[in-house]
C-alpha cells in the first residue's frame, strides 16, 4: 500500500484546510512525519493529535508544511480514489476465472484488500498481508476483518488456494488475534477438497480461538461452492449436489446449534443458505441465525429474514397496497420457491396478483442460480417469454393487458456511490446508475419491455415503494438510489463493481 502520498480532490470553504493554504490538486504527503499511504490511514493519523503537522506537494513538485490545530477532527478535505489490492492467490473455485469473456473490466479484478474488509465486509484470503500490514492492522485497529480461510490444514489450503506459501494461515490469524484484532472466517466448501475431517480440523481450530474480549474468531460461515459453466482449462473440483447438501445439512445443523449453545445462545457456525436451497429444504426458524445477522452479506440468513419480515408485513394494513396489481417477479431459481410461497400468501391476503418466474442463468450457466448473478439479457429474455406465454393465451380468450410491472432482484443491480469512492480500479470508466452486470441499464429493460421495471428491494415493503414511486413516474433515466431503496442493490466501493 506504500504511495506517494494521497491527492486532494476537494477543500471545504471555510475549513481548516482552507485556513491552512491547502488546494484541490495538493497532495498529502506526511502527517506528523508520517507518510499517508490511503484514505483509511489519513484518518487513524489526522485523529491522533490535537494539532495535525501536515506535508504538502504542489501539482509543480514544490512542498511547503502547515499546522492544523484539528483537537483531533478531520481537516475539510476529500481525497482521492485509492486503488484495490489484488488477490495473488489462484484458487480452484475462483469465480472470477470462472467469468465468459466480454464483461466490463471492474469484474474481472480479483480484489484482496483489508481496507475493504473492514470498511465493507469483503473477505479477504490475507495472502497480500506481510508482517507489515498486518501491524498496521493492529496499529490502526481494523477491526472486525473478514478472512477466507477454507482450511486451517496447511496442504489442504495449498490446494484450495494454488499458494505454496500461505498454507499457515493460521499463523496471520493468531498475530491479528494477539494485538486484539477480532475476525469472522469463511470457507467455501469443495467436496473432495476441503470437506470431511478437514473441515472438522478447520471447525476445530477456529473455534479454539474463540474468547471473550477483543482477539477473538467471532463466527465461521461456511458455502458450499460456487461454479460456472465457463470452466476451461481449470481444475477439476465438484460441484455441491442436492445430495451433498441434504447430507451437509443433517450433520452441521445440529453442529450449529452445539456451538450456539456453547456460546450463550449466540449462533457461532453459520451455514449458507444455499445449503438449503441447493438441498430444497426449508431453510431454520429465525433462532439459528445471529442475532445481528452477522455474515449475512455472505449468504446467511437473507431468506430468513426475508420470510420474517414478510410474515409481519401481510399481516399489517400496509400490505393493501398491493391490492389489484398485477406484477411480474424475476428472481434465481433457488430463490423462486420461497418468493412463490410469499407470493401466493400476500395475494390471498389482499387480492393482488403477482407472479414469479425464475430467469435461467444463461450467462454463467444453470448451475449458477442465485439472483445477484443474473444479467439483463437473462432477467429481459424470462420476461419476454412470459409475455409470449401471455400472448398465446390471448389468443385463447385470455385477459388481453399482461403485466402492470416488472420487478427485477436489486442485487442484480450496481450502483455508483458517488465521485468520491473511496476505493477505484485503475481504467475503469464509471457507469450509469442501475447497470446489470451485462451492462444492460434499468431504464433500457422498461423501454423495451413497455412497462414499468422496478428493482425488489430487500424486502415487501421496499418492493410496494418502488411500485408506488412507478406510479409517479421516478426513475426516468436518472439516479437510482433518488428514487429506490438501496437496500439489497450492489453498492460498489468506486470502480469495483461485481
Amino acid at each position: 500500500m506504500a504511495q506517494k502520498g494521497v491527492q486532494i480532490i476537494a477543500v471545504e470553504p471555510g475549513s481548516l484546510a482552507e485556513e491552512a493554504g491547502l488546494r484541490p490538486g495538493d497532495t498529502l504527503l506526511e502527517i506528523h512525519g508520517e507518510a499517508v499511504l490511503d484514505q483509511l490511514n489519513y484518518q487513524f493519523l489526522i485523529t491522533r493529535e490535537d494539532e495535525a503537522e501536515l506535508l504538502v506537494q504542489r501539482p509543480d513538485g514544490s512542498t511547503f508544511m502547515a499546522s492544523v490545530e484539528n483537537g483531533g477532527e478531520g481537516i475539510g478535505v476529500d481525497l482521492a480514489q485509492d486503488e484495490v489490492k489484488v488477490c495473488k492467490q489462484n484458487c480452484v473455485f475462483c469465480f472470477v476465472h470462472q467469468m465468459p469473456k466480454g464483461f466490463r473490466k471492474s469484474l474481472y479484478l480479483k480484489d484482496e484488500d483489508v481496507r475493504l474488509s473492514f470498511l465493507y465486509g469483503h473477505f479477504t484470503t490475507l495472502s497480500s498481508s506481510d508482517d507489515a500490514e498486518l501491524d498496521r492492522i493492529i496499529r490502526e485497529r481494523l477491526s472486525p476483518i473478514h478472512v477466507s480461510v477454507h482450511a486451517t490444514d496447511p496442504e489442504a489450503r495449498v490446494k484450495v488456494v494454488g499458494n505454496p506459501r500461505e498454507g499457515h494461515i493460521l499463523r496471520k490469524i493468531d498475530r491479528l488475534l494477539a494485538g486484539g484484532i477480532d475476525v469472522h472466517t469463511q470457507a467455501v466448501v469443495a467436496p473432495g477438497l476441503n470437506d470431511g475431517a478437514i473441515w472438522q480440523q478447520t471447525v476445530d481450530d477456529l473455534w479454539a480461538r474463540y474468547q471473550e474480549g477483543r482477539g477473538s474468531v467471532l463466527s465461521l460461515s461456511c458455502v458450499p461452492v460456487g461454479l460456472t459453466a465457463h470452466r476451461e482449462n481449470l481444475p477439476s473440483v465438484q460441484d455441491v449436489d442436492a445430495v451433498f447438501a441434504r447430507e451437509w445439512v443433517a450433520r452441521w445443523a445440529p453442529e450449529v446449534r452445539k456451538y450456539a449453545k456453547a456460546n450463550d445462545g449466540e449462533p457461532w457456525l453459520l451455514l449458507a443458505d444455499e445449503w438449503f436451497t441447493r438441498a430444497g429444504i426449508e431453510v431454520p426458524g429465525r433462532v439459528f441465525y445471529s442475532r445481528s445477522w452477522a455474515q449475512l452479506e455472505n449468504g446467511v440468513g437473507l431468506v430468513r429474514r426475508f420470510l420474517e419480515h414478510s410474515r409481519r408485513f401481510i399481516k399489517s394494513p400496509r400490505a393493501k397496497g398491493f391490492a389489484g396489481r398485477r406484477v411480474l417477479l424475476l428472481t434465481g431459481s433457488s430463490f423462486a420457491p420461497t418468493l412463490s410461497r410469499v407470493a401466493a400468501e400476500l395475494n390471498r391476503a389482499v387480492g393482488s396478483q403477482l407472479r414469479v418466474v425464475p430467469a435461467r442463468n444463461f450467462s454463467f450457466g444453470d448451475s449458477v442460480t442465485v439472483a445477484g448473478l443474473l444479467c439483463g439479457e437473462d432477467l429481459k429474455y424470462a420476461a419476454h417469454a412470459d409475455r409470449d406465454a401471455h400472448a398465446r393465451q390471448q389468443e385463447r380468450g385470455g385477459r388481453k393487458d399482461w403485466v402492470d410491472a416488472v420487478v427485477v432482484p436489486s442485487s442484480s443491480l450496481r450502483t455508483h456511490t458517488g465521485p468520491t469512492d473511496q476505493y477505484t480500479l485503475r481504467g475503469v470508466v464509471v457507469r450509469e446508475e442501475g447497470t446489470f452486470l451485462d451492462d444492460l441499464t434499468l431504464p433500457q429493460m422498461a423501454a423495451e419491455l413497455g412497462v414499468p421495471t422496478v428493482p425488489s428491494g430487500a424486502n415487501l415493503s421496499h418492493l410496494l415503494d418502488h411500485l408506488e414511486a412507478a406510479d409517479r413516474g421516478a426513475f426516468r433515466g436518472g439516479a437510482l438510489t433518488s428514487a429506490f431503496h438501496t437496500a439489497g442493490l450492489n453498492l460498489p466501493q468506486g470502480a469495483y463493481n461485481p
